[in-house]
């Protein structure tokens, strides 16, 4: 969770050069991962490497959701007019995304659903991973359309940079338009590449083996205690 919260902050500044903006995307990680752990306590998961690891996937998608609505903050912002009001712009942006960005972290909650009707082995395997992704994207939704738009009227205050005034988002457009005006010139062979690309995959991907756990290198070793005869 720290280095998460590392690496959102160097986004928030690389991308928005506005520190307490990443405040807002980082206090939702820790209460996020609390609710994951209050579902886990209510249906009596331990902690273990599968119901962790559960956590650990959410954590990047939680965290997009409030990255999103801070960017898009901060155009509403760049719109206003000097000495205008930031508050009402602020609701507006998160009134704006704050819908969509449920109900996508909702539609990835619903993904996991099928691991729920795994049995036997998988099913105690992956089971636990499946209820913590699920209690930690619920948690991540709720949190984005109640704690993230109240953090925003907190923290993203004081000079706001446009975007065409940063140097890495004015390099990131050069490159960008010009693909993507390519694209959309030519769609018919942009979606026969894509195709082409996934066709290629079958060969490597019928070259895989597989096997149901992986050798793990934990550097555990094989103890056996030995007595010498007549010792106690």
């Amino acid at each position: 969770m720290l280095e998460e919260s590392l690496i959102v902050a160097a986004v928030c500044v690389v991308f928005l050069l506005h520190v307490r903006s990443a405040l807002v995307a980082i206090l939702t990680l820790p209460i996020g991962v609390l609710l994951a752990f209050a579902g886990m306590h209510a249906l009596g998961i331990g902690s273990n490497i599968m119901s962790l690891g559960g956590i650990a996937i959410a954590l990047g998608a939680m965290v997009d959701a409030a990255i999103v609505m801070i960017e898009n903050a901060h155009k509403h912002v760049e719109r206003l007019k000097p000495g205008e009001a930031r508050g009402p712009a602020l609701i507006a942006a998160a009134k704006e995304v704050g819908p969509s960005l449920f109900f996508s972290l909702l539609v990835i909650v619903a993904s996991f659903l099928p691991v729920f009707a795994l049995e036997d082995q998988e099913g105690r395997l992956f089971k636990p991973l499946a209820y913590t992704k699920t209690f930690a994207m619920a948690g991540g939704a709720i949190l984005s359309v109640t704690l993230v738009p109240v953090l925003m009227l907190l923290f993203v205050r004081g000079h706001i940079i446009p975007e065409h005034r940063n140097p890495l988002n004015q390099a990131l457009i050069w490159i960008y338009r010009p693909v993507i005006r390519f694209v959309l010139r030519v769609p018919t062979l942009t979606v026969i590449a894509a195709i082409a690309v996934l066709g290629a995959t079958v060969w490597p991907v019928s070259r895989l083996g597989s096997e149901f756990m992986p050798s793990l290198n934990e550097g555990t070793l094989l103890f056996m205690p030995v007595t010498q005869p007549g010792s106690r």
